[in-house]
């Protein structure tokens, strides 16, 4: 709810008037030459870079908020003059992929902002100053339309505040009417112009006010900005002379330069990243063709970036997949590699696993199991859902059974979430073939099937060893022929039911049961004895 001082409408108009001071910045640095450059390189106009930096920030401010109002949705979707992140206006909540971009946008440089401080170092002005306080004041009336005073909002404005400074005032302000300047914004009941307190002119008083209806006794402030006369008005406008023109190029370049090379950086730390845990997946025991079938992925999504780059036409591909194999086969380890793949790939925001089974999704009674469905997919969106046994979740030959409905709502939510949500569906091979028979939607999505295979005995004594390194313990050589033996012996239903890797870890926790009760018979045990498994501990 709006705070009293203010309805909502007056909020949003002086909203939209400090938008339109920094639309008229924009137009100035335009008609002055100054904006030139950047547009060649970057292909927008002024017009079109503040819509996106303003719809950035404000969405970045969003996400601080405990909770958004409809109000403040409605704020950052119409403030602007288009709507380049293309929030909509039925979205109950804002989408993680579109609060990705803006917040990886908005931590970039700001371009205005340090181009105005070209032009202000030229002609004597403070248009970055002033730039700077507009958005703040825009971020400050989004606030009003629920509490100016929310501490995760304040924080974050202080935050941008801090970050942003620095390219407006490169050493030509003093720290203390910088602090001075962000407690007056955060701490004053009106929003207003707050130019004199960071340029240190404490003593000038001018206001401006905002033009209300007649009938409204308190005025209300508007920003300082340039006059529309100053700014429509051809015959004011001049060229800048040509060293003043190559004196901005120059400038640019050097802003250009720092882009470039931040985004080389980022480039290669995500590159690192990715091969970190490309390494992950190739220490895990076996899985060898499971291994080749990721890596072949992400080497065709690296592919398909770079032709996108080049703006060459790139197939449709889906990132869902289907894994198939017995229990303790790796599946879910593996799911959780892929996750943090496709984060780093820009597939995926947030890049968590979330695990579920038809006992989480699927209800006894009409209604709930969509509820249910959506529940677990929301917190996945952003990463990975990950359904254990999915083929469990239709059972054809029962009746009133809510598992189809489970099944239709993950479709819609899937359709809905398809720009940052994967879906990893597992079970054995033939029953999930039948499972993705039972929806055509489900057909459609799923067309990359990885196998894992059964792990060798050999494989499986490997991965003891590995769970005990991990725990800091020594399986000794006899112990490892013992639990050998015992499992050459077994027949194949009893190695079914044995679990591959599963099964190795309740032998280990039973092994670490049994060390256990070994040593506390000892007087003194040895470092050495403390953490040796012995054959007979298995």
């Amino acid at each position: 709810m709006a705070n009293a001082m203010y309805t909502g409408d007056e909020i949003c108009a002086m909203g939209q008037k400090y938008y339109h001071s920094l639309a008229k910045i924009c137009k100035r640095l335009e008609k002055q030459g100054y904006w030139r450059e950047a547009e060649n390189m970057m292909k927008q106009s002024a017009a079109e870079v503040l819509d996106l930096y303003v719809q950035s920030v404000l969405v970045e401010l969003a996400v601080r908020l405990d909770n958004i109002s409809d109000g403040q949705k409605e704020y950052i979707r119409c403030l602007t003059q288009t709507n380049p992140l293309e929030i909509s206006p039925d979205a109950e909540i804002l989408e993680q992929s579109v609060v990705h971009y803006a917040e990886k946008y908005a931590a970039m440089p700001p371009i205005l902002i340090q181009i105005c401080g070209v032009y202000d170092r030229h002609l004597k002005e403070e248009q970055a100053v002033l730039f700077l306080d507009n958005v703040i004041n825009v971020l400050l009336c989004m606030m009003e339309l629920s509490d100016r005073f929310d501490r995760a909002g304040q924080e974050y404005i202080r935050e941008y505040y801090e970050r942003t400074v620095l390219f407006v005032c490169s050493g030509g302000v003093s720290p203390e009417w910088e602090e001075s300047y962000i407690r007056h914004k955060l701490a004053a009941r009106n929003i207003c112009s707050g130019v004199k307190w960071l340029t240190g002119e404490e003593s000038k008083k001018t206001e401006w006010q905002v033009n209300m209806p007649a009938d409204k006794t308190d005025q209300r402030m508007l920003p300082e900005t340039v006059t529309s006369d100053e700014v429509e008005s051809e015959g004011n406008i001049q060229e800048s002379p040509e060293d003043e023109q190559r004196e901005a190029r120059k400038e640019f370049e050097k802003v250009k330069k720092r882009l470039q090379e931040r985004q080389k950086a980022e480039k290669e730390a995500k590159e690192q990243r990715v091969a970190k845990l490309l390494d992950e997946l190739n220490q895990l025991v076996g899985l060898d063709n499971v291994k080749e079938e990721v890596r072949s992925l992400v080497n065709l999504i690296k592919v398909r970036r770079m032709r996108e780059e080049y703006k060459l036409p790139a197939m449709d591909m889906s990132y869902h997949m289907v894994f198939t194999g017995n229990p303790g086969t790796g599946k879910t380890t593996v799911a959780r590699l892929v996750a943090r793949i496709y984060r780093e790939l820009g597939i995926l925001s947030e890049g968590q696993l979330i695990e579920t089974d038809r006992s989480r999704l699927v209800a006894g009674y009409v209604g709930q199991t969509a509820i249910n469905v959506r529940e677990v997919v929301e917190q996945a969106i952003g990463g990975v859902l990950f359904i254990d046994e999915a083929y469990a979740l239709v059972s054809p030959d029962t009746t009133n059974d809510y598992g189809s409905e489970a099944v239709d709502t993950l479709v819609k939510m899937m359709e809905d979430h398809r720009d940052d949500l994967v879906v990893i569906v597992a079970g054995y091979r033939e029953e999930m073939e039948q499972f993705l028979r039972s929806n055509t939607g489900l057909i459609s999505r799923f067309n990359k099937f990885i196998t894992f295979e059964d792990y060798s005995e050999q494989q499986l004594l490997e991965i003891l060893t590995v769970m005990a390194e991990q725990a800091g313990m020594v399986v000794e050589d006899t112990a490892v022929k013992k639990l050998g033996l015992y499992l050459a012996s077994m027949n194949e239903q009893e190695r079914r039911d044995f679990g591959n890797a599963r099964g190795v870890r309740n032998v280990f926790e039973r092994m670490i049961v049994n060390q256990a009760n070994r040593i506390v018979l000892l007087e003194e045990p040895t470092k050495e004895q403390l953490i040796t498994l012995t054959a007979q501990d298995v």
